[in-house]
């Protein structure tokens, strides 16, 4: 029978042997933890690579073309005289409900005030709200090169999708065209082959430089109106002619 001494020897070989085994086992779990995680994060690299490429290739594949014409760095589309005494920039989003609540109580005033020489209207396509956006604003594009950027404008915002419910399609855009007379072959092409697919952007990023945060916004003379969208046709226009007379 072992003494006390050597069975005191013998436990404190056990203990230790099992601490080791502890370690060694510890050892191993935080390693496969480290593949695991490791192989986590490249799982969602992978992910979010596939959702941007994926957001690249979406629609047509653009040139960096601008409408010609265009003004501002080419990010607007000019309507009325040079030199009328007010000068009103809009930025829009075709698929903002608000620029659409603006666009009809207000779009007939801005082409009144174009008409009889008050203001010179600038329209920026912003496009932020999606593929819907990025395919209407290469369409309004094709509409400028065909020299009816307000018709078709008006025409979008009058059959104006619901945001993000893919409306906006090819087929749309290309009925709102024959609707104001653009049904020829170099508009469809136009359209179909995304000649200003990557306009909209272009603009959007105008539109952030600028400092503007929400669509529509609206600026007569360089200053910024409060809540467009929520003014009656009569304040849009005594605004404006709040400008001429200042």
């Amino acid at each position: 029978m072992a003494s006390k001494k050597e069975q005191a020897r013998q436990r404190a070989a056990q203990l230790r042997a099992e601490a080791e085994a502890k370690a060694v086992a510890d050892r191993r779990r935080e390693r496969f933890l480290r593949a695991a995680i490791s192989v986590g994060v490249l799982a969602v690299i992978a992910v979010v690579a596939i959702v941007l490429v994926n957001r690249a290739n979406e629609g047509p594949e653009g040139t960096g073309a601008i409408p010609s014409g265009a003004v501002d760095g080419g990010t607007g589309v000019a309507v009325g005289e040079a030199n009328a005494p007010v000068t009103i920039d809009y930025w829009f989003d075709f698929q903002c409900p608000f620029c659409g609540e603006f666009e009809r109580e207000s779009g007939p005033v801005l082409e009144e005030l174009t008409a009889d020489g008050t203001a010179r209207v600038v329209y920026h396509p912003a496009a932020f709200l999606g593929d819907e956006s990025d395919r209407a604003a290469n369409a309004f594009g094709c509409a400028v090169d065909a020299g009816r950027p307000v018709e078709y404008l008006t025409e979008l915002f009058a059959n104006q999708p619901q945001e993000g419910s893919g409306g906006y399609t090819t087929d749309d855009l290309l009925a709102a065209g024959q609707a104001v007379g653009l049904d020829d072959a170099v508009f469809e092409s136009c359209v179909r082959d995304g000649t200003y697919a990557d306009w909209g952007r272009h603009v959007l990023d105008a539109f952030r430089d600028e400092g503007l945060e929400a669509t529509p916004a609206v600026l007569l003379n360089g200053e910024l109106l409060d809540n467009p969208a929520a003014m009656s046709a009569d304040e849009f226009r005594a605004a404006v002619e709040a400008v001429t007379t200042s």
